[in-house]
């Protein structure tokens, strides 16, 4: 397993972190991601901010450009070329020893870059960092309190080689992540692709206890990664990784498939998928159970 030395006298420093947010006809979203961004204190940081060929972008412009903050750059490209792509010219910029994302529809708590830094030993011996999120369904929040708690497991590559239990973002060296980088072929699962390459690389990450970022998950606004994309995306991901998986990964891989064309399954089907764990999800697919939580 390749690992790179993580020396004391860097980890005793004031690192530089890189930011890479990617964004897309968002600009009052991303102006709150910014703000986020803005009120964390630590603040030794770069913000690289891709927009990708937005319609609208003037107000975004205009906010930047007034903050004046030589911390932040936006560069609006003159094609649309995908999530994927935009993050990765993010990355091949980013001049931080450390880097982390921010989706432009999301925000941080102002602990998020303090709590991974007062972490960030670990990665002598893992390979990178998460943490728990909050989920908002609304538009905005008074405060946190109001929020759900999104708690994510400890990492355990049983679990890992089911399903993304690490979420949309993490925190680990920048030249990991350069050298790893987004797959930009695929149409969905490219968090979980990333960062399942990131920890085969690198070695396990390590999750904090810490709630550091609000995901917004119904603000009424376009999604990036388009929904009729999606199981191509997660296809893709499964024959890409398939032959690292045990047969009860695999059947879980294989259950999600259907679960996301919402497909019913033939008995024979049903029978060779079946474990535990997916007679939960079938049930709560296509029964009265549907309103559990499993």
């Amino acid at each position: 397993m390749e690992r790179e030395d993580v020396g004391t006298d860097i980890l005793l420093s004031r690192p530089l972190i890189s930011v890479y947010m990617p964004t897309w006809n968002r600009e009052t979203l991303t102006i709150r991601a910014i703000q986020s961004v803005l009120k964390q204190d630590y603040a030794h940081w770069e913000l690289i901010i891709i927009d990708d060929f937005s319609s609208s972008f003037e107000q975004l412009q205009a906010y930047i450009a007034n903050l004046n903050d030589p911390r932040i750059t936006y560069i609006r490209n003159e094609f649309n070329s995908g999530a994927c792509a935009v993050r990765n010219q993010a990355i091949r910029m980013a001049r931080g020893y450390l880097i982390t994302g921010l989706d432009d529809d999301d925000e941080w708590l102002p602990t998020r870059l303090s709590s991974f830094l007062s972490c960030q030993h670990k990665l002598q011996q893992h390979g990178f960092l998460y943490a728990n999120d909050y989920l908002c369904d609304s538009t905005g929040y008074h405060h946190p309190d109001e929020l759900q708690v999104y708690p994510k497991p400890a990492y355990k590559k049983s679990l890992f080689d089911k399903r993304n239990i690490i979420g949309n973002q993490m925190l680990t060296l920048t030249s990991r992540m350069q050298q790893v980088l987004f797959d930009e072929r695929l149409t969905a699962a490219q968090d979980y692709d990333a960062f399942y390459r990131l920890a085969e690389t690198f070695g396990d990450p390590f999750k904090l206890d810490a709630i550091t970022q609000v995901l917004y998950v119904n603000h009424g606004e376009v999604r990036i990664t388009c929904s009729g994309r999606k199981f191509a995306g997660y296809l893709d991901f499964y024959r890409k990784h398939k032959t690292k998986l045990d047969v009860s990964s695999k059947k879980y891989q294989l259950f999600t498939l259907y679960y996301i064309r919402n497909k019913k399954m033939r008995p024979q089907t049903l029978m060779k998928l079946m474990t535990l764990r997916n007679l939960k999800r079938y049930l709560m697919m296509y029964s009265s159970f549907r309103n559990r939580k499993f």
